[in-house]
């Protein structure tokens, strides 16, 4: 018997031994086959190129290319046809009208037989299969396919539509009821919870009715996700495109309707109605200015000004920068600070410390770009703040004065007074420091003040007497006496000009209009006396509706006067607000703050809520 040969013997056809030549095959199927480099005579290589075709790819670079070589011949199919693989492929194409209706996508047929019911979509929102709305009789033709994929698109479009007309709420509780499926964990009592939204007043704000009360914890969850959203809204780079598509809609849906609405309602008015509206615009867009009620004044107490770094000695100046919110604080420790002022943090921005000079006095110039600074020294420092630099002004020539400690800086920014020894007020360019005239009175100077133009200074004598100089001219224009003038201590003159405010060591305050211009002996329009002790420093405002009036003599000596009523707030300050001895106070530029400085080298802080801006 023979003996058959049982050990597996493959023969090669013409395509794989050109396969394994690294030849293409000369067949007609040969489009099927991927390019293959031909063969190489191998090349003897060093350890260095061993070694980094190592690194890169792992092995040699011929061993690798004849194992892929190996596996497409191992994988070959010698009975493929394209023949036969065309009529596969029409049969494909022909469409069974036995099957269900399939959805369809990009001209393209997926079976749904497996799908489930519903499907979710990564906007979150359901789309049910239901919805699809296909001819009765499918054909492979390409006109059905398009009608059924408008139709089809036409019905998300409608879906997406709706969902957008819901409100808020709806939409959260939708989420959330899709979201539970996916979460770890729900709580099925928060339904049976019930929270009072009336009792917490941080809860009053989650309120849609003053007589809403009590809700479910739900609701609660959900209102809470709302506000959040309101406070924190999701910045810009965080924003899916799907949902940038539906803010878009939205916009482009809330233009259409403010159009129709505004159509509509040219509809409802005449051609008489709509010109005289045109006509009035003019008062219709002028505020009117809100009044200050004389009743009570909204304080609120925040966080004290130089919380960041409270000084180490009293508080002498404080000054409110006139075109930020930037407070400057000075002592005798000879430190200037800067704070940011927010009500909430009042970060620190810089120290200046002035080895050789004990500040008693320190302000701002209009424009906010230099800050004065003056003690009982026969010199003074100028700091500029853009710069950085701080100048030593060594002393005034042609006057020998032993202290310059009391200033005054023009409202227009081109003058500095000081107030020298026997009655001379000394005037000097607030630019070069240079000096330009003396004016002098009778007596002492006890304190003086500006108009509110700069054109104007006023001034007074222990005799109690007002000189008002026009700085131009460097002449005194008018003078008048003080009612019943017992040893003046300050002056101040409100920024509209209507008022002039004159303290005693009496601690009475006699409050005159600018009637007292004409006469010579007039008559205050009233005279307070809430200070039991002596004046030492007035304020008004920036719209002059109210005066602060203090003493650094005795604890909370601090007054705020109603100018148009001329009557004392009676709620604030009370004995049981923490001043202790006020040294000076400031209303910022918009009245917004008023911070008052304090011996304990603190200075509280309070929002006056009337003023919506600081």
């Amino acid at each position: 018997m023979e003996q058959k040969n049982t050990s597996k013997t493959k023969v090669l056809t013409a395509s794989e031994a050109d396969l394994a030549d690294g030849r293409h095959p000369k067949t007609k199927n040969h489009a099927k086959y991927p390019k293959i480099f031909p063969k190489k005579r191998r090349v003897e290589k060093d350890k260095v190129e061993r070694d980094l075709e190592a690194l890169v790819f792992g092995g040699d670079v011929e061993d690798l290319a004849q194992e892929v070589y190996h596996r497409i011949e191992q994988n070959t199919d010698e009975s493929y046809d394209p023949e036969i693989e065309e009529e596969e492929e029409k049969q494909k194409s022909i469409p069974d009208l036995n099957q269900k209706p399939n959805k369809i996508k990009n001209g393209e047929e997926e079976e749904t037989s497996d799908k489930p019911l519903f499907v979710i979509d990564t906007k979150g929102s359901r789309v049910s299969h239901n919805k699809l709305k296909l001819p009765q009789n499918i054909s492979g033709s390409s006109k059905s396919t398009d009608s059924a994929k408008e139709q089809y698109e036409d019905d998300d479009d409608d879906d997406e539509d709706e969902k957008e007309e819901k409100d808020s709420e709806s939409i959260l509780t939708e989420v959330e009821g899709d979201k539970d499926e996916k979460r770890a964990w729900v709580d099925p009592d928060d339904k049976e919870v019930s929270i009072s939204l009336a009792k917490r007043n941080m809860l009053r704000k989650l309120r849609k009715t003053e007589d809403e009360d009590t809700i479910s914890g739900d609701k609660f969850e959900i209102r809470l996700r709302k506000q959040h959203a309101k406070l924190h809204p999701t910045p810009g780079w965080a924003v899916l495109p799907s949902e940038l598509k539906k803010q878009k809609k939205r916009k482009k849906r809330a233009r259409s309707s403010e159009s129709e609405s505004s159509d509509a309602s040219e509809q409802q008015y005449s051609d008489e109605d709509i010109e005289l509206l045109r006509q009035s615009h003019g008062f219709l867009q002028k505020e009117k200015p809100k009044f200050l009620p004389p009743e009570d004044l909204e304080v609120v107490r925040m966080r004290d000004a130089n919380q960041k770094a409270y000084s180490q000695s009293v508080i002498q100046s404080i000054s409110f920068h006139p075109n930020a919110q930037v407070l400057m604080t000075a002592g005798l420790d000879k430190t200037l600070r800067l704070f940011q002022i927010d009500g909430k943090y009042n970060s620190k921005i810089q120290s200046i410390f002035l080895e050789d000079l004990p500040i008693r006095k320190a302000s701002f110039n209009p424009s906010g770009t230099e800050i004065i600074a003056t003690g009982r020294r026969p010199y003074f420092y100028s700091y500029n703040v853009e710069a950085g630099r701080i100048e030593k002004i060594p002393k005034i020539h042609g006057r020998q004065e032993k202290s310059y400690e009391d200033f005054s800086i023009s409202p227009c920014g081109g003058y500095i007074v000081f107030a020298g020894r026997d009655g001379y007020l000394i005037l000097i360019n607030s630019q070069t420091k240079q000096w330009i005239a003396n004016m002098k009175i009778n007596d002492s100077i006890k304190g003086f003040d500006w108009s509110g133009d700069g054109k104007y200074l006023f001034c007074i004598g222990g005799d109690a007497d007002i000189y008002q100089w026009d700085v131009g001219a460097r002449r005194c224009v008018h003078r008048f006496q003080d009612d019943g003038g017992f040893k003046p201590t300050s002056i101040a003159l409100s920024n509209n000009d209507e008022y002039i405010a004159i303290g005693s060591r009496s601690g009475i305050v006699n409050i005159y209009d600018k009637s007292c211009l004409l006469s010579i002996k007039p008559k205050p329009l009233k005279a307070i006396s809430n200070l039991t002790t002596a004046v030492h420093k007035l304020e008004f405002n920036h719209d002059s509706q109210i005066l602060g009036m203090s003493s650094h003599s005795k604890k909370g000596q601090l007054k705020m006067v109603h100018l148009p009523s001329l009557t004392v707030f009676k709620n604030w300050p009370t004995s049981g607000t923490p001043l202790d001895y006020v040294e000076s106070f400031d209303f910022s530029p918009n009245s917004g703050y008023i911070a008052i400085g304090n011996s304990k080298g603190k200075v509280p802080l309070y929002r006056l809520r009337h003023f919506a801006t600081a």
